[in-house]
């Protein structure tokens, strides 16, 4: 990119190029850009700053950042992106915290509202988005964020460090296997889990965003259904009589989601639709 007299010229050459590229939010992702190039994060900031000259050296590392922006999901490029009030820890190798999971979260606490210190597994966490936010929102609750890939686990055990109070911990497991680290006779009160769940001959049609995620956070088998199976069979002993378990889904496995629960009598299910009125999370209390 080449050099622009003032900070707006840059801006508007930064969004220009994000727009040509097809982005679906050119402008918003020009601006968070050049707050990281310039520090100017807003519409009212640009409106004041926005004629002054243009520093050379921001300049190119703006013009960086948007080339990057073409090919690197915005959320990567900043290292972080806010989920419930949380700027959390992300890059390659996590998956991104999205606004559709805190239909979860809330059907969560909602459940869990008035259980003195209760006890959650979060499984398949990666960056910790679901797990923690219900650790702020219930102030006594003891959570366990459960996560394999070893390159999403620093960023979890960053944002652990930031944001769990001492109250949210993590363990190093696969949720395609039973829990090896709980205690003996140990019950939690409820499990939640965001778990991989694209069909996989879907994943080659997702849009190039999704598919720079990692696959490991994607991949739920061929049907997309192999962590539902696995967390009510294997992790379903590990929650109390009467407890929760709670998933987010896709739009097209409801069905698929609530046979399994069915079958592994789990009991007084319900979905509940997310702020676009799709089915986006399902629960119910497990059953001796």
């Amino acid at each position: 990119m080449i050099n622009h007299r003032t900070v707006r010229e840059a801006y508007e050459r930064g969004k220009n190029t994000l727009s040509r590229a097809g982005l679906e939010s050119p402008a918003f992702d020009a601006l968070c850009l050049l707050k990281e190039a310039f520090g100017i994060g807003d519409r009212a900031a640009l409106a004041i700053h926005g004629s002054e000259p243009a520093d050379p050296e921001k300049t190119e590392l703006f013009g960086e950042l948007i080339i990057r922006r073409t090919r690197e999901p915005l959320q990567y490029i900043l290292g972080r992106w806010e989920f419930d009030g949380m700027p959390l820890s992300v890059g390659e190798g996590v998956l991104i915290p999205r606004e559709d999971t805190m239909t979860l979260v809330e059907t969560a606490c909602s459940w869990l509202n008035g259980k003195q210190s209760p006890k959650i597994l979060d499984l398949c966490a990666g960056s910790g988005a679901v797990g923690l936010a219900i650790g702020r929102r219930i102030p006594d609750a003891e959570v366990i964020c459960v996560e394999k890939s070893p390159e999403a686990l620093p960023y979890l055990r960053r944002n652990i460090d930031a944001f769990g109070d001492g109250r949210v911990t993590v363990r190093q497991a696969d949720v395609l296997l039973p829990p090896d680290f709980t205690r003996e006779h140990e019950t939690f009160d409820a499990i939640v889990s965001n778990p991989p769940y694209i069909p996989r001959d879907d994943i080659a049609g997702l849009a190039w965003e999704v598919q720079r995620e990692p696959l490991m956070a994607l991949d739920g088998g061929n049907d997309g259904l192999d962590f539902y199976r696995a967390i009510c069979t294997l992790w379903k002993p590990a929650v109390r009589d009467g407890g929760l378990i709670a998933f987010e889904i896709g739009y097209d496995i409801r069905e698929g989601v609530i046979d399994i629960m069915k079958k592994n009598s789990i009991g007084q299910i319900n979905a509940v639709k997310d702020f676009n009125g799709v089915d986006r999370c399902i629960f119910g209390t497990a059953v001796s």
